[in-house]
């Protein structure tokens, strides 16, 4: 990657970039709630310092060749989208559960036990399927 792209797609998070002998580290700031990497790539060094505002300092380190420098550009990219899409469902999950509590605040007890969630054609909606209709969440009343 060049290097100006690779400043681009981490202005919001990096710090510094610091070169130590043989060594480059380079310092991200993150929302203390991200989750770091499980597997993390052979060559690549993690190290995290936790600030008093409630962000991280993470450093990641690897030795100043071409070959662990892509590596670790491929790992810190990974770890930023993986951390703002887990941060976007986040969003998207709360706004539904608030969807829904509009709902049963708004509907009589009667008609809430009809609501259903159709689980088969949801899945069917999530691998890129046809659905059998455009509702993915069905009323229906059924006399009790």
């Amino acid at each position: 990657m060049i290097f100006s792209q690779f400043l681009n797609k981490t202005n919001k998070y990096l710090k510094s970039v610091r070169i130590l002998k043989n060594y480059v580290s380079i310092d991200m700031v993150f929302s203390s709630s991200w989750q770091m990497i499980k597997n993390k790539p052979n060559g690549v060094e993690i190290l995290q310092n936790e600030q008093g505002d409630g962000s991280l300092v993470t450093s990641f380190v690897s030795l100043n060749e071409k070959e662990y420098i892509d590596i670790l550009e491929k790992c810190l990219d990974e770890f930023i989208k993986t951390n703002i899409e887990r941060e976007e469902k986040e969003k998207l999950f709360k706004s539904k559960v608030q969807e829904l509590k509009n709902i049963f605040e708004k509907e009589k007890l009667e008609n809430l036990k009809g609501l259903k969630f159709d689980i088969e054609e949801l899945t069917k909606f999530l691998e890129n399927e046809e659905p059998k209709s455009t509702d993915r969440v069905a009323e229906t009343t059924e006399n009790v």
